[in-house]
């Protein structure tokens, strides 16, 4: 099987991986706490939501962080992230545009191993979650 993604050897630092972006839509926070079982009412009940001094509901960070793992193995493969790790920095309400940068931090030729710098973006371009991601790549000769 093909796990795809970029190979090794075609990576340097400052290597950045296509972004992937989703606007934000009140369905997906619907189907998210569905498939999560995260019943949160701050997620889904705008009345609860701003009784608790938010401006609405707002999305799961588990989602945001998603979004990034999907764009990260679409970058270095399916079955060849060896570590990911996210902080979540601020909220994602729905219609944000969400975009994902993803920026090779280093490369390790001994280990095959690229250090990864990852970010998720609103439309206003702050960051929602920040995080890292170690990945091990195809290569083309091993």
């Amino acid at each position: 099987m093909d796990e795809g993604g970029v190979f090794f050897e075609d990576l340097g630092e400052g290597t950045r991986a296509p972004a992937r972006s989703h606007r934000l839509t009140r369905t997906d926070l619907v189907r998210y706490a569905g498939a999560s079982h995260d019943f949160n009412p701050l997620h889904h009940d705008e009345v609860r939501a701003r009784a608790a001094g938010m401006r609405g509901v707002f999305a799961h960070g588990m989602f945001t962080a998603g979004l990034l793992a999907t764009a990260l193995t679409d970058f270095v493969g399916v079955g060849n992230l060896r570590g990911y790790r996210v902080r979540f920095t601020e909220q994602a309400w729905p219609d944000d545009v969400l975009t994902t940068e993803i920026t090779v931090r280093g490369k390790d030729e001994e280990t095959h191993l690229v250090e990864l710098d990852c970010r998720v973006l609103n439309d206003a371009g702050t960051a929602v979650l920040t995080g890292s991601a170690v990945a091990a790549p195809r290569r083309r000769s091993a």
